[in-house]
């Protein structure tokens, strides 16, 4: 189980480099992949929640095309890190495109994974949201209930 949250500014370099912040890098020892997000983010999949994942496609059968086509375009979305010597990994262009980022990015804990978007897009985002109407729909899917 992993227990990302928090949030971090970082700084995409001229390589489209980025370091993940040292406080999440213990979580993904594993290795990782990153992915297209929901909403113009980046996932970033911790391998056993990419396994997860998978999994849970079950036994599609290869005449279910919509599914299958589903599944493939979000497998497409998927690219493998390689962290350098110093610890950046490089943000795929298409990756990049799709969030929109140029320079300024906010890394973001999402439970189980991390999410990256650019913090012009964040802030966007959060700009007057309401906490109160977060933990309603939180609470609507059952968070805090004790058995």
């Amino acid at each position: 189980m992993y227990s990302f949250n928090g949030k971090f500014n970082v700084k995409l370099d001229d390589k489209n480099r980025i370091r993940i912040p040292a406080k999440y890098k213990a979580e993904l020892e594993g290795g990782y992949k990153l992915s297209c997000g929901a909403n113009n983010t980046i996932n970033v999949l911790p391998l056993a929640e990419y396994k997860k994942i998978l999994d849970s496609f079950g036994d599609v059968s290869i005449f279910d095309v919509e599914t299958q086509e589903a599944i493939t375009d979000f497998t497409s979305s998927v690219f493998d890190v390689a962290e350098d010597p110093q610890g950046r990994i490089v943000i795929p262009q298409e990756l990049k495109e799709h969030a929109g980022i140029d320079k300024d990015i906010v890394v973001i804990g999402a439970a189980s994974y991390l999410r990256i978007e650019s913090a012009e897009h964040y802030a966007a985002r959060t700009a007057g949201k309401d906490m109160g109407s977060v933990f309603e729909r939180l609470r609507s899917l059952g968070a805090g209930r004790r058995e």
